[in-house]
């Protein structure tokens, strides 16, 4: 990234049955900073514990 800071895509997933047609893809999210995917992991876990994230450095 230009200014050296690191930026992630987060994919989330469920097991809820609504989310089958999208093999479990409930969103994806480009270009968060850390700041923004550890707030988004504090959020996920409290309201949809359910859920998983898969977060990957972008390149």
């Amino acid at each position: 990234m230009a200014n050296g800071e690191k930026k992630y895509t987060v994919t989330a997933f469920s097991n809820d049955h609504q989310y089958k047609p999208s093999q479990g893809c409930v969103y994806i999210m480009t270009d968060m900073t850390e700041v923004q995917v550890e707030t988004l992991r504090t959020r996920e876990a409290a309201e949809n514990p359910d859920r998983w994230l898969k977060v990957e450095v972008q390149v």
